[in-house]
């Protein structure tokens, strides 16, 4: 009898709150603009105000809502808040309004005649343009003539090679960086050649660069023409290496300052005693082979310049000692320089010490890349002189390329046995 007692009540709350739900919505449907915007306000103080300007407020307009109570008032006003939208619509025109309205109908007009005016206007240039076209090929075409001549086309693009240098360090993305920035140096060394040299087409200043570097002009020149460029273009390139954190810069700045050193007037001044250095016997030297002489011997001297140095400028120092071998190892072969059987002997003798110096000095400095340059060079060499040395001994490789191909193979794999077997004799760190 108690469990039917309970099921009744529980049967008779849930039609309570269901006719309470309907009251609610009866009465939310029969809500005037006045009463809604009343429950609106009281729920906007409910959640947004004190609890004592709420009551405040709801003392004061509950006489103009609906028989309700307080708990239902809230509900009500809940369910306005959470799904109502406001729209702003003036009730009656005021001063502000007709303002409004004003400044709306000017842009409209505005928008109209700017309409009118670009039709106009086209209609104006189809009519006129003929006259228009003549008068500006007659006026301006002085003006781009100059804009855009060879002399003034060299300096644009200076400033533009200049101003891809500066912004160039700021660019976030490594990529794009390393283009804009090389772009960059490559258009101020080019432009600086072309204003030294006074020859403003490409051609016409890289004829004037072999001319220098060939020795064919007076040293002032080659100072003025080659010197002075590449170390602008390496004062740039300085620059980049202080605001930059990419390390390919500090490597590649030795080139420049190469070329540079290369067109000083005490290099070009004293090529025949440079080129003693590692011609010293004389004889009927090919002029070309003395010229690679002096800037070997020259390169030479700023490699052991920068050895002082080598904690401060690793990267320079690993730079010059690898293109100081390739030269090296040019020189060597006897058909470059056809310099004399002393001579030969001679160069092969500095080949091999500056290979060993150079991997010496890469394990005693820790500079991985130049130690592992020296041991390259040396195996080139073996590889060059396996080669040279039977021709000149009078052997010759002809139909005998594959005998050779198969010994070079021997060697090769010599070396690597050897290197397998006695692995800590190459270990040098």
């Amino acid at each position: 009898m108690r469990i039917i007692h309970i099921l009744l009540c529980l049967l008779c709350w849930r039609h309570v709150a269901a006719a309470t739900e309907k009251d609610l919505a009866r009465t939310l449907s029969v809500l005037t603009s006045r009463q809604q915007a009343i429950l609106y306000q009281y729920a906007t103080l409910q959640r947004y105000s004190s609890v004592a300007v709420a009551d405040s407020f709801w003392q004061q307009y509950r006489a103009e809502l609906p028989p309700v109570s307080r708990e239902d008032a809230g509900t009500l006003a809940q369910e306005l808040l959470a799904n109502t939208e406001i729209r702003y619509r003036a009730k009656q025109p005021s001063r502000l309004q007709a303002l409004r309205g004003v400044f709306t109908a000017s842009r409209l007009l505005i928008g109209l005649s700017g309409l009118i005016a670009a039709w106009a206007l086209l209609q104006l240039l189809g009519r006129y343009w003929t006259n228009i076209r003549n008068w500006l090929i007659r006026h301006l075409a002085p003006l781009f003539y100059r804009l855009f001549s060879p002399r003034m086309l060299t300096w644009e693009l200076l400033l533009l090679g200049l101003a891809a240098v500066y912004t160039g360090v700021w660019i976030q993305d490594t990529a794009l960086r390393t283009v804009v920035i090389h772009c960059g140096l490559f258009v101020v060394w080019a432009q600086l050649t072309a204003i030294a040299t006074r020859r403003y087409l490409v051609k016409q200043y890289l004829d004037a660069v072999m001319e220098c570097l060939d020795g064919r002009v007076p040293p002032a020149a080659a100072f003025r023409e080659i010197c002075l460029p590449a170390a602008a273009a390496a004062g740039c390139m300085a620059w980049v290496i202080y605001r930059c954190q990419d390390e390919w810069y500090a490597y590649e700045i030795a080139v420049p300052l190469l070329i540079a050193l290369f067109a000083m007037p005490p290099v070009t001044w004293r090529q025949g005693l440079l080129s003693r250095l590692l011609l010293p016997f004389g004889g009927n030297i090919r002029a070309s082979g003395r010229r690679l002489a002096t800037y070997t011997a020259a390169a030479l001297a700023a490699w052991g310049v920068l050895i002082c140095f080598a904690a401060v400028f690793p990267q320079p120092l690993a730079t010059v000692g690898i293109l100081v071998a390739a030269m090296l190892l040019y020189l060597s072969v006897e058909e470059v320089t056809r310099c004399g059987r002393r001579n030969y002997i001679w160069l092969q003798l500095v080949t091999v010490i500056w290979c060993c110096a150079m991997l010496l000095a890469g394990t005693r400095f820790s500079i991985p890349l130049m130690a592992w340059t020296a041991l390259g060079a040396l195996l080139c060499y073996v590889m060059i002189k396996y080669w040279e040395i039977p021709v000149l001994l009078g052997y010759s490789w002809k139909r005998r390329k594959a005998w050779g191909m198969l010994g070079m193979a021997l060697i090769i794999w010599g070396i690597a046995s050897l290197i397998r077997w006695q692995p800590q004799w190459f270990i040098w760190f």
